[in-house]
């Protein structure tokens, strides 16, 4: 990327988070029926929807959060990625960022565990989908979404879970972007083909037909450039369709920070993946 666009993209993205320093996104909840052993709940989960002025219907891209690192974030915060929803509202694109269940201030449970073990990832998974199926059944009732131009992304765990979700339900999406994806740390080890990382992306690839953007930085806090080009490879094997942008930060800069701290990288990017999903008709602005 010339550094004459960077240079443009960190104003537009400065320009962008200034115009929202009145505008926090409105929360909405999403009513959810938490499972449990001897009986159901009702539950409700907090989302921040940032829309577009009009009725609609507008494309969606849907944000889906990483974990608490364990313990770095902590589980009553509420994520708001105002620098995003201003740069999608700008392009007539709706932000959903749902709060799965016991982050923020949804109701539940936050049993995401941090075990190192094949049981403790599978079913980690299954509880955080179970909160995005509730997410999809609030959307599929809104008046204001195009259900034909939805995009799905997420940051860290988040990334992951929405390469995983969308390969079940491809119907629903135009695409995937995953910032920085997995679901546990390289040290873990894991190698069973459901619950590692690699063979997370394995499996997902096998089966979605979807076209999809992985943006990683080097120096990854969490999985080494190694690992992350396997699971790379890994997607692509069998067919998944994938553009792979991997990013350097410094030597001194943990790239699993790279949605939140260096939007000037991966904006042209990400902009572009938008347009060629058709998420919008024209594009924001050129290298040229």
């Amino acid at each position: 990327m010339h550094l004459v666009f960077r240079f443009f993209a960190l104003f537009l993205l400065t320009v962008s988070i200034a115009s929202l320093a009145d505008d926090i996104g409105e929360t909405v909840w999403i009513p959810m029926t938490d499972p449990g052993v001897f009986w159901d709940s009702q539950i409700k989960l907090e989302a921040t929807l940032y829309k577009p002025e009009g009725e609609g219907p507008f494309p969606l891209v849907v944000f889906n959060h990483g974990s608490t690192g364990p313990g770095i974030i902590e589980e009553n915060l509420s994520i708001k990625p105002w620098g995003l929803a201003a740069l999608l509202t700008q392009q007539n694109i709706a932000l959903l960022v749902p709060m799965r269940r016991g982050r923020g201030l949804s109701e539940g449970d936050y049993n995401e565990s941090y075990n190192c073990s094949v049981n403790s990832v599978e079913a980690g998974l299954r509880y955080a989908s179970q909160s995005l199926d509730a997410a999809f059944a609030f959307i599929k009732e809104q008046p204001w979404v195009d259900p034909n131009r939805i995009v799905i992304s997420g940051n860290s765990r988040g990334g992951l879970l929405s390469v995983i979700y969308a390969a079940k339900h491809a119907e629903l999406f135009k695409g995937v972007v995953n910032f920085s994806g997995g679901w546990m740390g390289e040290q873990c080890q894991i190698n069973a083909p459901s619950a590692s990382n690699v063979g997370l992306f394995t499996n997902a690839g096998k089966t979605s037909p979807l076209p999809h953007l992985f943006i990683y930085g080097h120096n990854d806090a969490y999985y080494s450039d190694e690992a992350i080009q396997s699971y790379i490879s890994a997607f692509k094997k069998d067919g998944g369709q994938v553009d792979f942008q991997f990013y350097q930060l410094g030597n001194e800069v943990n790239g699993h920070e790279i949605f939140y701290k260096h939007a000037d990288l991966w904006l042209y990017g990400f902009n572009q993946f938008l347009q060629q999903t058709g998420m919008v008709s024209d594009p924001p602005f050129t290298e040229e």
